[in-house]
């Protein structure tokens, strides 16, 4: 499948401790994640577009549901990651955090870590 000229890949990134959270998987789950930002590259739109459940901070972000192939329950692990900018034709995804769902984790370091940039960027603005 070759893409347009008009489906312009756009750019995916990952804050440091999503990176983290990634390298402390098996690689079965590492190729899982692998595949989420190939797909992520062609459709940033790619997951479910989270609500105004708590953590509230995370509404407008974005969570892929995945585990490793053959697992016959519930995905286990949540990608969560954010557009920027939110207004607009965003040009770029953010990897906020990469964990289980279980206890809330992955949400829970997602959170922490969008406040945290947010208390960043208002010291330097």
């Amino acid at each position: 499948m070759s893409l347009s000229p008009e489906a312009e890949q756009h750019e995916v990134e990952a804050l440091t401790e999503a990176t983290a959270d990634a390298n402390e998987l098996d690689e079965v789950l590492k190729r899982e994640i692998a595949r989420i930002v190939v797909e992520l590259h062609g459709n940033l739109h790619h997951g479910e577009l989270m609500g105004d459940k708590p953590p509230r901070v995370l509404k407008g972000c974005r969570k892929v549901r995945f585990d490793e192939p053959g697992w016959k329950g519930k995905p286990r692990y949540r990608f969560v990651y954010r557009n920027e900018p939110t207004d607009g034709a965003p040009a770029k995804s953010i990897v906020l955090a990469i964990g289980r769902r279980d206890r809330m984790i992955a949400y829970a370091k997602a959170a922490r870590r969008v406040k945290e940039q947010a208390a960043q960027e208002g010291q330097s603005g």
